[in-house]
């Protein structure tokens, strides 16, 4: 029901009556059933469909990344209903005033690139946040060879490896001890989980870099992630090339990522 006071709160602004709102059918059955005068001037339409200028996002980063991969073309004005939110930008009690403002044109439209996999020339799939190679079977180790530009980095059996973007390195890159980096520099960070090799650790390269995960295991299959949400199975052994996409993922922002980086990690630190 919080959801619901959000949209209700967004529809009845001043600065809104004027703009055209489109809302997925679930929610927007649900408002006619409950609340049919709020809606009087919404029209129903799948995210597929929408030709918009912005996607409001109420939710969390899973939504957020649901969102992204369905209208990429799209920019995104997150408002945070989620459990961390590390990617969503508006708390959900500074509605009023982050709306006026970005109808003001106070925000600034970010622009990050994904980074996808390719298996022998083929494209797996692309990633906002991470791409995840892990054994299909819990705590079954994969042995992993990580070359850069044909030369070999490091190699140990670990329970999986994560390549992140700076966006996505707040998400489980940070949770298996990777570093947070600065969303506007054009970095992927790889992290290693549970590796047997404890001298190994995370490493940041430019995202130009030519990156290649070579897996073998005798425990077959291992799983590629993207973004916790997509999942394929392969057989080993197997060579991954890891690259940045042309595609981007575009968000509107007000606040520093400093900002939602302290407010999520430190919220003890008062200015």
């Amino acid at each position: 029901m919080e959801t619901i006071s959000i949209v209700e709160e967004i529809l009845t602004l001043d600065k809104c009556k004027s703009t055209s709102f489109f809302i997925n059918p679930d929610l927007y059955d649900f408002l006619n059933e409950t609340k049919p005068k709020i809606i009087s001037s919404v029209k129903k339409s799948s995210l597929s469909e929408m030709n918009v200028d912005c996607i409001i996002s109420i939710g969390g980063d899973g939504t957020i990344l649901r969102l992204a991969r369905t209208k990429p073309e799209t920019p995104i004005l997150s408002i945070n209903k989620g459990r961390k939110g590390f990617m969503t930008e508006i708390d959900p009690e500074n509605i009023i005033s982050s709306l006026s403002d970005f109808f003001e044109g106070k925000y600034r439209l970010e622009e990050h690139k994904k980074i996808l996999a390719e298996l022998d020339g083929e494209i797996q799939g692309s990633a906002i946040n991470e791409i995840l190679i892990t054994s299909v079977d819990l705590l079954k180790p994969i042995d992993f060879k990580v070359m850069v530009d044909q030369e070999v980095i490091s190699a140990s059996a670990a329970d999986g490896i994560i390549i992140a973007t700076p966006v996505g390195s707040t998400g489980h890159n940070l949770s298996s001890g990777g570093c947070v980096i600065d969303p506007s520099l054009d970095n992927i960070i790889i992290s290693w989980i549970n590796p047997i090799n404890l001298a190994i650790r995370p490493v940041i390269l430019g995202s130009f870099r030519k990156l290649q995960i070579i897996c073998s295991t005798r425990i077959n299959p291992i799983k590629m992630v993207f973004d916790g949400q997509v999942s394929i199975e392969y057989t080993t052994p197997v060579n991954f090339l890891i690259a940045a996409s042309e595609d981007k993922v575009k968000f509107y922002r007000n606040r520093h990522f400093t900002t939602r980086w302290k407010q999520h990690l430190h919220p003890e630190i008062r200015d």
